[in-house]
């Protein structure tokens, strides 16, 4: 029986076709706009006819979703579609549905990345088997972390994201209030997301920038906008700021790994010293977040690998 395993976005979503007996071989493969479909099942639909998978043929659907997953029911954070398990089940007469948080999934597949999958920003000391963590920002702020002392790799979900904005000079104490004069609270989604760069970019343009995107300021960032490559800047201390508080927070001996859309759009910043200075900047805990090894993840199928592993383990476990 087959297996399709699936990591749903925002923006985007990739669906892999695998065979039960060789699940290292990719059968097909395809990335879809999550927006241009009003719900899950249409996209299913048509990720089935375009890899011709035949009725019968399917027996395990693995999905790593955006938001809390929690029952039978889904309800996506960052698009407006609920995922029911047994509606899929009886409609596609497949044997075994699952669930499971997007960054739980992106956890799970750092274990499984080769060398050229990740990029190095702070060297740290790795050491193998020890808790790691996922962050990324991408439409919203994941954060997940896998402990192995029960003998395998369990990945927990957070919502991390919502934890209170820290302000760390004057400027950054002017957009937390710019921002709490919009939202109220001022978590670090709202500076560490798509929206959230277009959010530090109207603080420091002072200008009305309704309907447009994060890409926007980073193609004019690289055409040479003086205010966009600030706001790039001021995104990319927050980002390390935020990073090194997780190094605090868990002290991940395996290792911090960034995934997420934005961070692999902008490698030379997330690799610049506006990003380490910041990660680095913990006063008498500094030689503590020195010793956390950090990677910037540039494979993005680095989800639907841990949805594979995931698929895997749920047939295995159900043989």
């Amino acid at each position: 029986m087959d297996i399709i395993a699936g990591d749903i976005g925002g923006t985007k979503t990739y669906l892999t076709l695998i065979n039960s007996e060789n699940p290292a071989e990719v059968m097909f493969e395809a990335r879809y706009s999550s927006t241009a479909f009003d719900s899950f099942e249409p996209l299913l639909d048509c990720f089935i006819s375009d890899s011709g998978l035949e009725a019968g043929e399917l027996g395990v659907l693995f999905l790593a979703l955006p938001g809390v997953v929690s029952g039978d029911v889904a309800r996506l954070t960052n698009l407006p579609w609920v995922i029911d398990r047994n509606k899929l089940m009886d409609t596609y007469n497949v044997g075994q549905v699952g669930f499971m948080n997007d960054f739980q999934a992106s956890a799970l597949g750092t274990l499984h990345l080769e060398e050229n999958d990740c990029i190095i920003i702070n060297q740290g000391v790795h050491k193998a088997g020890a808790i790691s963590v996922v962050v990324g920002a991408g439409t919203g702020l994941g954060v997940s972390w896998v402990d192995h002392s029960s003998g395998k790799s369990v990945a927990y979900a957070t919502e991390g994201g919502h934890m209170d904005f820290a302000p760390v000079d004057s400027e950054q104490a002017g957009l937390q209030q710019f921002l709490a004069d919009r939202f109220g609270h001022v978590s670090y989604e709202r500076l560490l997301s798509g929206d959230g760069l277009v959010n530090i970019y109207e603080y420091l343009s002072g200008k009305d920038v309704s309907g447009i995107k994060a890409a926007w300021v980073n193609q004019e960032a690289q055409q040479g906008s003086e205010i966009a490559q600030h706001a790039m800047r001021v995104f990319v201390r927050i980002y390390g700021a935020y990073v090194g508080n997780l190094a605090l927070l868990f002290r991940p001996e395996g290792g911090i790994y960034i995934s997420g859309g934005i961070g692999s759009k902008m490698i030379e910043q997330m690799c610049s010293e506006d990003f380490t200075n910041a990660y680095l900047f913990k006063g008498r805990m500094q030689h503590v977040v020195e010793r956390v090894a950090v990677s910037l993840v540039t494979n993005e199928r680095v989800g639907v690998i841990g949805a594979i592993s995931e698929a895997v383990r749920l047939q295995q476990d159900n043989k």
